[in-house]
């Protein structure tokens, strides 16, 4: 086999790109593969599709390779998406690189000559390589300055994974997006080169080092390596449009890789709207700065009822009568659309943008009042569209209480009933008054609790014990008492 790096780009590894479009490329490229003979001059010419093709507006073209039309910078990615570099290395395909887009659009972000970025995509997608990062890369431009993307006409797999980490992603009405996917192509050359006579042995180390080879057929159980690879980086593919675009994992999933034409990618959530390159560059243009205000200021417009109006007048003398002017007309919705189509489409999108991020902001921190059993709660909160983060707490707290009342009561229920308290054993305070084997103490406490006229005679136990003391001891001897 000849030219085993063009193979290398394509087989034997996971392609964020769509499958027709490989094909393609598979076939510009055979002829080279098997070694036999190619037309050179079908090469000869530039692949990639001119400015003019996507818009009628002209521009200035930087030295980086953007165009800027009106404040606009205009960047164009036709062709297959590889890794680094470009090269032309199959008849039907101009190859891009992520590197010299994203440099482009980084460029154009810090030109202060540009005030707004639209990036254009007629690509079928691309490498694996390069592309997630690419995406990290756009993704961490947003809120600088305004930027688009546009499918026009086709923005798939890898280029859809791009063009999603936009503010904004539109797609022209016979354009397609979506894709999101990944596919992988193992090519077996060992009959062909059997009947060429060919043999090839390898000579290696490690079990794994010659898993996929083109030589021989693809064996199950690295195939089955091959198909984890795969799952694994779609998941990723799923969870970062998802991510960019503010959807539901499972609502990029269920797209199983489909590709959508104009409205109905809108439909799904996968672009924004339907438009033209043309229209889109119209409304980035007219957002703008504008050096002076335009319109008339507050103050000549303010109501001076009843009042001079503070100042002079003409010549500077004072104003020799009150204004009263009409009260200005309530600007809705229809009125701004109507009357002011460019501010609108620009407060639409301002709007837009806070809007989507505010609300990924809200889920964030309802996801943060998690607790261990209340996940199911966390998500109805999350996708509620209203509740905030200490309102999510509060409510995962009231569940977390009644959950614990729940289990406490549970417990009660099934706990034994406690034993009945059994009366102590009665005591004869007479017989432990006279009983001389115990205390004193506990001899006068005897007599103390059985004789109410003892209490009544003392004022306090102490007094008594004290008395009972000093008759025991023969300091005291009351007088008509019989001695023990």
């Amino acid at each position: 086999m000849k030219y085993p790096h063009l193979a290398a780009q394509i087989f034997n590894v996971p392609l964020l790109v769509h499958p027709q479009k490989l094909d393609a490329i598979i076939a510009g490229l055979g002829e080279r593969l098997v070694g036999t003979r190619v037309d050179r001059a079908a090469q000869a010419s530039e692949l990639e599709l001119p400015a003019e093709m996507f818009s009628t507006r002209k521009g200035q073209r930087s030295e980086v390779g953007y165009t800027v039309t009106d404040g606009v910078a205009i960047i164009f990615a036709s062709g297959a998406l590889v890794h680094r570099e470009q090269f032309n290395m199959a008849d039907s395909t101009y190859f891009v690189g992520y590197n010299r887009l994203a440099e482009q659009l980084e460029a154009a972000v810090a030109d202060p000559d540009v005030h707004a970025v639209l990036q254009i995509y007629d690509s079928p997608g691309g490498q694996v390589s390069g592309a997630f990062e690419y995406g990290d890369r756009i993704a961490a431009l947003r809120g600088k300055k305004p930027m688009w993307a546009i499918a026009d006409d086709l923005a798939a797999s890898a280029a859809y994974l791009a063009g999603s980490a936009f503010e904004q992603f539109a797609v022209s009405a016979t354009g397609y997006v979506g894709s999101v996917g990944v596919v992988m192509r193992h090519v077996d050359f060992s009959r062909a080169l059997a009947n060429d006579g060919i043999k090839v042995t390898h000579i290696f180390a490690g079990a794994h080092k010659v898993d996929g080879n083109p030589y021989e057929p693809l064996p199950k159980d690295v195939q089955a390596s091959l198909q984890a690879d795969v799952e694994g980086l779609y998941e990723t593919f799923v969870q970062v449009v998802a991510r960019h675009r503010g959807m539901d994992a499972d609502a990029v999933r269920a797209t199983q890789a489909r590709t959508y034409r104009g409205q109905a990618g809108v439909e799904v959530g996968l672009a924004d709207r339907v438009a033209t390159t043309d229209q889109l560059i119209s409304e980035l243009a007219a957002m703008r700065p504008r050096a002076h205000p335009v319109g008339q200021s507050a103050r000549s417009t303010a109501s001076t009822k009843g009042a001079p109006m503070s100042g002079n007048a003409q010549g500077g003398q004072p104003a020799a009568h009150t204004t009263n002017a009409a009260p200005a007309a309530a600007i809705t919705r229809e009125s701004l659309e109507r009357d002011h189509p460019a501010l609108f489409a620009q407060v639409r999108v301002e709007f837009t943008a806070a809007g989507a991020q505010a609300e990924r902001d809200r889920i964030a921190a309802v996801r943060a009042q998690a607790l261990p059993g209340h996940e199911k709660l966390i998500e109805q909160l999350a996708t509620d569209g209203k509740t905030t983060g200490p309102e999510a707490a509060q409510a995962v707290l009231a569940a977390e209480r009644s959950a614990r009342t729940a289990h406490a009561a549970s417990f009660a229920s099934d706990a034994p009933q406690p034993a009945p308290a059994s009366a102590a054993p009665g005591v004869d305070a007479n017989a432990a008054a006279k009983d001389t084997s115990l205390p004193i103490e506990q001899r006068a406490k005897a007599e103390w609790d059985a004789k109410p006229e003892v209490r009544g005679e003392f004022t306090s136990f102490e007094s008594y014990l004290a008395l009972r003391k000093a008759e025991e001891s023969g300091r005291v001897r009351v007088l008509g008492k019989k001695s023990a």
